[in-house]
């Protein structure tokens, strides 16, 4: 399918088509944008409970997207679409739920329809990540130099996506081009904890350097004391330096605060079955493969599971989207958003 990277030149709001918003409505939006997907969301839920605001389905889709409630976010869009067929809202929120499920190829399929009709930054950038997921380094890259492009590089804005540029680098294996890029996304947003996850990750843990990785994990955590990725990545890299409890209390902080993230079930299985308990490490590795691994992260974990545990299981859909540490063979690995 022919890429629309040439079509990403404008950043405008995906908003529903129709008359003025009502003012439940700009408030919903409000809290949206200020990060507050919980009360949105029950406020959302309380103009959908009077019937008649079906424009409240593609916002609590949005809110349900912004929390990892992928399902439900989805089931919303669906709604929002049979309400108003042309919903450019509503399509974004499905596609992004479906690439939080695993659906990689549906996303891909409805980002694509909506660069063909309302060309936005935000759906190039959505586009990218998913063709990262995928495994599609240059359609990936060419997504984001073209949304780059659009933006312009000295933006705030534009720091996600020279971290996105610098993972995809990285995973293509262009060293010098991906610590380049890690390093002016942390300059352009040096508060953001996700750019030193990033970085940590995909600067310094994927070329062996895990003393590196550690400091930069410390900072996103300093940041943000819940970040439970950091947290994730930080234990893989102490493990990783032969310091196991240290490691293994890091990756249970993650599990306690993000407990669907299927890398944590990854990490705790390769811990357990290099420390020679096969029985511990078959049943987490198949409660990967139950998060959603494969889906996500492609089918490492079910090579593990064939030679070490036998048959591998049937899989159930992934139920989140999350940050994680992996090895050079899944398809995308540790920085999330």
């Amino acid at each position: 399918m022919r890429l629309h990277t040439l079509a990403c030149v404008l950043f405008i709001p995906l908003l529903v088509l129709g008359q003025g918003p009502s003012k439940m409505e700009r408030k919903v939006r409000a809290q949206l944008d200020r990060n507050k997907p919980y009360p949105a969301i029950r406020n959302a839920s309380a103009m959908l409970a009077k019937g008649g605001h079906p424009e409240f389905f593609a916002l609590r889709a949005r809110g349900y997207n912004s929390i990892g409630e992928f399902a439900q976010a989805g089931a919303d869009a669906h709604r929002a679409l049979e309400a108003s067929p042309g919903s450019v809202e509503g399509l974004f929120q499905l596609a992004i739920a479906e690439q939080g499920l695993g659906r990689l190829d549906s996303a891909a399929i409805h980002l694509r329809q909506l660069l063909a009709g309302s060309p936005d930054v935000e759906v190039c950038y959505r586009l990218a990540t998913v063709e990262q997921m995928r495994g599609h380094l240059g359609q990936a890259m060419a997504e984001v130099d073209q949304a780059l492009l659009a933006q312009g590089p000295v933006q705030e804005g534009a720091a996600r996506l020279h971290r996105l540029k610098g993972e995809i680098a990285a995973m293509a294996g262009d060293t010098a081009m991906a610590r380049t890029e890690l390093d002016r996304a942390v300059a352009l947003a040096p508060k953001d904890p996700v750019n030193y996850n990033s970085r940590g990750f995909y600067g310094h843990a994927w070329r062996g350097d895990h003393q590196a990785a550690i400091a930069d994990y410390d900072r996103a955590i300093k940041l943000n004391p819940n970040y439970s990725y950091a947290f994730n990545n930080r234990g893989w890299s102490l493990y990783r330096l032969g310091q196991t409890e240290k490691g293994l209390k890091d990756i249970g902080k993650a599990r306690r605060k993000k407990a669907h993230n299927p890398y944590v079930y990854r990490n705790l299985g390769v811990i357990a079955l290099e420390a020679g308990d096969t029985a511990k490490a078959c049943v987490l590795f198949r409660q990967a493969l139950d998060e959603g691994f494969t889906a996500l992260y492609g089918n490492e974990v079910e090579g593990r599971v064939a030679a070490s545990c036998g048959r591998v299981p049937t899989q159930a859909p992934a139920s989140n989207m999350p940050d994680r540490p992996a090895e050079k063979a899944a398809p995308r690995t540790n920085a999330p958003e």
